[in-house]
């Protein structure tokens, strides 16, 4: 086996001591500097204090090994590189990183200047030589707090689901088990001190060190990955940390090959290239939700001044209501005038422990106007889950309230809660779904446990699995999801749901029209994204739609309308995973491609159209006919369609450049 090594920056920077990259934050978010490392058959990427896609022989091993931390509250304290150090032998590559971590809401309060003192501070030792990987930890508290959770995180790749794994216990107890295919409610494997498998020839032994771990699920919070992950769930939590306590683990993966695999070069420099088939699905209702707090009944607000764009088509308002009941005449009222705006119902969610009086109290503050709410949730507080006994006490007084919408079940909450839920609950005291239950609900948010975008990104497919393991759970019921917003809505209590700098830039759209292709399955009957105004939905703060408002302005007059199937070619060697979501919208107007590009390089793509309207289409393209509507395009996103240059223009063949994350609507009329 070769022991050559080498390690290359993805962007120029230097090897050692102190890292910095100038460019401005959300720049440096949405394109984070990749050192890519090799020693022998190994690959490995270092972004931030991540050791990210760890692969043997061109194989995914493992998606990433990185340490966190995380409060009382699940907050996870944010890192922050301070410098690196590298060591080059014959053996192979050795990386030294120092990392802060800073106190939640530092960056919000302006507390992570220079010279601020961090709340926790890590060394990260990395060691990569032809045979292993090994990740070392060590933490010191700098501050007092509270966690649930210090240490190293190991991230498998959801490509892992079915794959057989051995479990050595620390006493040395052998036991067999697999990665689950559908996303399982409870843990996957406990009791950890090392992993065994094989995959095409190669043995790999995961062994972890300084604690006694265990792998959970992560795809019930649409996470793309499982997570082996220490502190096990056994234990009580939070515990006290005081300043100068520490912590020491390592993680080392060893691989022992039969035959010296290839590690072939993944690049791909062609385009990606695409045929739109037959119908295979229809776009589903879209909803918006509001989370305005009370307002003065007398007045109008500002942002109802009628100014803002309409959404024609949007299905529904989504609003949530808690106690005390006194504020719901006031949450119902703005969300009754945004509906009003786009011509939509109203989606009610209501968080109380109990039934008693909620349809009276709803239809008074309706002003008799119950027929407005089309679709109704109750979910207990403590729970965020529907409590079956409240829900049949619901069922009985809206039918004698004359209710005529959908009553769901299920969960304010991620995936995870439903799924628990359904299964027996967390605490094994649940209740499989009301059998009187019109449909279920869920909600999404991809930062539940990273920021970072590429894993914000790998939260896309594991929607759609999500969303098909709802509507298999509700024993195809109907499933609404939402509301789906990018940051976690809810978290501690009395605590403001935060906004994303992301809300309002290109990657906004470009990432909503993946989700919403990827929930476009059978079951889904709707998704509510995002909020109507600003810092989390739609909307900028001057009243005018943002990419994200542009898109689900154009999909939300598609409701219903043909979607059809997609097939991409496939590519050799294969590329990974392809940035561009095409979505095919056919109506009695024409056809409407929707394309996102989620990536930060410009991306080409070329399409194959349905034949019955190949040649028009096309020659529509070559002559310019074709609309071409870029979303965002005023804050600079670029796009452009033609016919394919090695093409006739007969041939239904269609080429796409997409600038970084841009989305774009080509629309040919019938």
């Amino acid at each position: 086996m070769s022991t050559e090594h080498s390690a290359t920056l993805h962007s120029a920077t230097p090897s050692a001591q102190a890292v910095s990259d100038q460019r401005p934050a959300l720049e440096r978010r949405l394109d984070p500097q990749i050192r890519k490392l090799a020693v022998g058959v190994w690959t490995a990427e270092l972004i931030g204090d991540e050791l990210a896609n760890i692969s043997y022989g061109g194989r995914s091993v493992l998606r990433a090994i990185k340490a966190v931390v995380r409060d009382h509250e699940w907050r996870t304290l944010a890192p922050s590189v301070r410098d690196i150090a590298e060591l080059k032998d014959d053996d192979g590559i050795s990386l030294r990183i120092h990392v802060d971590y800073a106190a939640p809401g530092a960056e919000a309060k302006g507390t992570e200047a220079p010279g601020a003192t961090p709340a926790y501070e890590g060394m990260l030792m990395l060691r990569i030589t032809p045979a292993t990987v090994e990740v070392s930890f060590s933490g010191r508290a700098k501050t007092a707090f509270r966690r649930n959770r210090i240490g190293l995180v190991v991230l498998h790749p959801t490509s892992e689901a079915g794959r057989d794994v051995s479990v050595v216990s620390p006493d040395g107890t052998v036991a067999s088990g697999a990665f689950p295919t559908d996303i399982r409610p409870d843990l996957v494997f406990s009791d950890i001190s090392s992993m065994e498998w094989a995959d095409a020839g190669t043995a790999f032994d995961l062994g972890f060190s300084g604690d006694i771990f265990e792998t959970e699920d992560q795809r019930n919070w649409s996470d793309g990955s499982f997570k082996t992950y220490s502190t096990p769930s056994a234990l009580p939590i939070p515990v006290d940390v005081a300043p100068g306590d520490t912590v020491n683990q390592s993680v080392s993966i060893e691989a022992l090959s039969i035959e010296t695999p290839d590690n072939p070069i993944r690049e791909s420099h062609e385009p990606a290239a695409f045929t739109v088939g037959e119908p295979a699905g229809t776009v589903p209702a879209l909803a918006v939700s509001v989370d305005s707090p009370p307002v003065d009944p007398t007045q109008t607000p500002a942002e109802d001044s009628g100014e803002r764009p309409q959404l024609p088509g949007l299905d529904a308002v989504l609003v949530e209501l808690y106690e005390p009941r006194e504020a719901w005449p006031a949450k119902l009222a703005a969300a009754t005038r945004e509906a009003d705006r786009h011509g939509a119902a109203l989606d009610v969610r209501v968080v109380s422990d109990s039934a008693d009086g909620v349809a009276d109290a709803l239809t008074s503050a309706l002003g008799g106007q119950l027929a407005r709410v089309v679709r109704l949730g109750l979910f207990h507080p403590a729970t965020q889950c529907t409590d079956p006994a409240a829900f049949g006490a619901l069922k009985a007084s809206l039918v004698e309230a004359g209710f005529s919408g959908q009553l769901l079940a299920g969960t304010r909450s991620h995936f995870t809660e439903l799924n628990r839920w359904t299964a027996g609950g967390s605490d094994g005291s649940g209740t499989p779904v009301p059998q009187d239950a019109d449909a279920l609900t869920f909600s999404l948010a991809p930062q539940v446990h990273s920021t970072e975008v590429p894993h914000i990104l790998e939260t896309v497919p594991v929607q759609r699995l999500a969303a098909a393991n709802a509507v298999k759970l509700g024993d195809g019921r109907p499933v609404h999801v939402g509301p789906i917003t990018l940051k976690p809505r809810l978290h501690a209590p009395d605590e403001h749901a935060p906004g994303d700098e992301l809300q309002d830039h290109s990657f906004a759209a470009a990432w909503t029209l993946a989700s919403l292709a990827a929930l476009t399955v059978d079951g889904v009957a709707s998704a509510t994204y995002f909020e109507a105004g600003p810092p989390r939905g739609i909307a900028t703060a001057e009243g005018t739609l943002n990419p994200a408002g542009e898109l689900l302005q154009k999909l939300a007059a598609c409701k219903g309308d043909p979607v059809l199937a997609v097939a991409e070619a496939p590519v050799h060697p294969p590329a990974g995973r392809n940035p561009v979501t095409v979505y095919p919208v056919q109506s009695a107007a024409g056809l409407q491609l929707f394309l996102g590009n989620l990536s930060p390089r410009e991306t080409t793509v070329n399409l194959t159209l349905p034949q019955e309207s190949a040649a028009g289409t096309a020659s529509g393209a070559a002559s310019g006919s074709a609309d071409v509507a870029v979303i965002g395009a005023a804050a600079g996103a670029q796009a452009h369609a033609a016919a394919a240059e090695a093409s006739s223009p007969d041939n239904g063949v269609l080429t796409v450049t997409l600038g970084p994350w841009a989305t774009a609507v080509v629309s040919f009329r019938a």
